[in-house]
């Protein structure tokens, strides 16, 4: 392989991987409206899609992290909120239009936007991304290690808490910016015949986990299974970009599709949240509503699109202000 310094700037398996993560997110959280039992599915959404879209992130963070000085952290963050918070507040406002927060309590304002236990995406968002920047700045890789183990036996220690979420994508988001300094560090020396082991592997400790009842044992499995075959998966679309970057050139239509179904991952997510109670969409109790699936996938991604293209237009109206 080419030292990865020569590499294109783009590398297209971070679209691919943010919109695999994506999809299987937004699944999960269509069980209840699904038929059948899909209560797995939402346990691989949690642990399989939420780590991929942290670990992603975190990879595609590294190149901005490291070219942005500390002294315009503002600048690098501003940059990340305008993506984040226009839609969020649109979709708060339209719940409390709604009535579906009152906030007549204060502590339902700050379980809802300070430390969400059900809505916790977005906050995880903003303060992963400050942590994550002065982690880059300030921690040696060994430190970084030493933090992601920290983190995992707190991650094996809080069970089933809601907590676990907030760890887990933490250390994925962490481990994504680790794998992307390895990479641009030189050469990558894995072969793709010991990847592809490794990936194979790595789904064995995955399904081992699921299928272990023991709390701690199950815990750790499952997400080292997640996180491993994440960054295998990764690394094997680095090792083919070359050949990524030909087939998406000659079709720009289809990677168009890809990048805006990953894109898509927090609108549809803030959508879910607004769409809780209203037209069935909700996560981990199942509601009778008279619409089927289809109907429901059409309203959900159709808000989640109308969501997407306010966040880009302010977003590039914004960014070229603060340029």
């Amino acid at each position: 392989m080419a030292q990865t310094k020569d590499k294109p700037a783009h590398i297209a398996v971070v679209d691919i991987i943010k919109a695999a993560a994506c999809l299987v997110i937004f699944f999960a959280h269509c069980n209840t409206i699904l038929p059948g039992n899909w209560d797995w599915f939402v346990a691989f959404g949690q642990d399989f899609g939420n780590n991929l879209f942290f670990m992603v992130s975190g990879f595609a963070l590294a190149p901005s992290i490291h070219k942005t000085p500390i002294n315009r952290i503002h600048i690098w963050y501003l940059k990340r909120l305008i993506r984040i918070l226009p839609i969020t507040i649109i979709a708060y406002a339209v719940m409390y239009a709604m009535g579906y927060y009152s906030f007549s309590d204060p502590s339902q304002l700050f379980v809802v936007f300070v430390y969400p236990t059900l809505y916790w995406f977005v906050s995880a968002i903003l303060i992963f991304y400050i942590i994550l920047f002065f982690l880059a700045k300030y921690a040696s890789d060994k430190l970084l290690v030493i933090n992601n183990i920290v983190l995992f036996i707190l991650y094996i220690l809080s069970g089933q808490n809601k907590e676990r979420l907030y760890l887990m994508g933490l250390i994925s988001m962490i481990a994504g910016y680790m794998l992307r300094k390895y990479i641009e560090s030189g050469e990558v020396s894995c072969k793709k015949g010991m990847l592809f082991a490794g990936l194979i592997a790595s789904c064995a400790v995955y399904i081992a986990g699921e299928v272990t009842g023991i709390r701690y044992v199950s815990a750790a499995l499952t997400f080292a299974g997640a996180l491993s075959a994440g960054c295998i998966l990764m690394l094997l679309g680095v090792l083919a970009n070359d050949r990524l970057l030909g087939f998406f050139a000659a079709r720009k239509r289809l990677h168009a599709i890809v990048r805006y179904v990953g894109d898509m991952a927090l609108p549809l997510y803030i959508v879910q949240c607004l769409c809780a109670g209203y037209i069935g969409f909700t996560i981990g109790q199942r509601v009778d509503f008279p619409l089927s699936f289809l109907v429901n996938f059409i309203i959900v991604w159709s808000l989640g699109t109308v969501l997407y293209f306010i966040s880009a237009v302010m977003g590039r109206k914004i960014a070229g202000r603060l340029s």
